[in-house]
């Protein structure tokens, strides 16, 4: 096990599925809820109890319970920072952090804070050698319009983000309502991603390509219930975002033994691992090992998990090449 984790750990990687939410930590929520006078959870451990989840209303519940201590630009620079300093503990070379400013505007935070707090933390990842670029999430059980006005408000940050998505709750909520503000971001330059096949049906995976022409698919793990869409996906070489933990945890894979990921390899689709929440459901680090070991994934199957991280990573092609060169010089030979 000690083996296994160094030796993924000692791999260059990009994190291309981690929300900026779900770094805060239960020592971080007591500690600046305090600050801000703001009391989610009577103590540590009593946010350590609430943060052991089993589903996924269950965990957006707690999520948005956690996000209320974030009110000034220091909270959202600190809770991130923190996160840049512990992935490039983990080899992590480049992150695409997600944000959702839904879960702050609707609680009277400015998405000025939220940016200029996350500029602070960019500032601090160059300074230690990460690569970083931001994700604007937009919750799914809202409306198109509301999101379409806090798209229009993005434009003096447009220089930190690189992408759209849409995340939280699936079932009821189709990405299809979304088409028109995927064709703006699109129209501005931005990439485009979707949370889908997650809780919600495969036909949500359906939608986020046909509909909203995503360049990556978040999760994806129902995309077997389908077996003409997983022929679909491999065929097209379709980068997928794969989150172990939370996906077994919240009870949408029945055990990481069954978890699809190796089989996603098999059959051309260019999966990726991540941790998704990692003050929930532990590192990138920790996500590749526990699937590593449940898959008996090989160092070469693991890799590639790794090389799929850059390839799919919406960082230039000079920049994806250099990365590449290190792993190729690190990660060695061995089945």
């Amino acid at each position: 096990m000690t083996d296994l984790a160094a030796f993924i750990r000692s791999l260059p990687k990009a994190e291309l599925h981690v929300h900026l939410e779900g770094c805060v930590t239960p020592e971080q929520v007591i500690a600046t809820g305090r600050r801000n006078g703001v009391d989610p959870f009577a103590s540590v451990d009593a946010a350590r109890v609430a943060y052991d989840v089993a589903s996924l209303d269950d965990f957006l519940e707690i999520y948005a319970k956690a996000a209320t201590v974030l009110l000034h630009a220091e909270d959202f620079a600190e809770v991130a920072s923190a996160y840049f300093d512990s992935a490039v503990a983990e080899g992590v070379r480049h992150v695409e952090l997600m944000l959702d400013p839904q879960a702050h505007t609707t609680r009277g935070v400015l998405v000025e804070t939220v940016f200029e707090g996350l500029a602070r933390a960019q500032c601090h990842a160059a300074r230690i050698g990460l690569s970083t670029m931001l994700i604007v999430n937009f919750m799914r059980e809202r409306d198109e319009e509301e999101a379409l006005e806090i798209l229009a408000s993005l434009a003096p940050y447009r220089a930190q983000i690189v992408a759209i998505g849409i995340d939280s709750a699936e079932v009821g909520h189709s990405p299809g309502k979304f088409t028109r503000l995927f064709r703006q971001a699109r129209a501005m330059g931005l990439k485009l991603v979707a949370h889908a096949g997650f809780e919600g049906p495969p036909e949500d995976i359906e939608e986020a390509l046909d509909l909203l022409q995503v360049d990556r698919i978040d999760h994806g793990n129902r995309v077997y219930e389908r077996p003409a869409l997983a022929r679909r996906l491999g065929e097209a070489g379709t980068a997928v975002t794969v989150c172990p933990r939370s996906e077994v945890q919240l009870g949408v894979v029945a055990s990481l033994a069954e978890h699809p990921v190796r089989q996603m390899l098999v059959d051309g689709m260019r999966p990726s691992l991540h941790s998704d929440d990692p003050a929930w459901f532990g590192s990138i680090t920790e996500n590749y090992r526990v699937i590593a070991e449940a898959s008996e994934l090989t160092r070469s199957e693991i890799r590639q998990l790794v090389r799929n991280s850059f390839t799919t990573s919406f960082l230039p092609a000079s920049s994806v090449a250099l990365y590449l060169a290190e792993l190729d010089a690190k990660a060695g030979g061995g089945s």
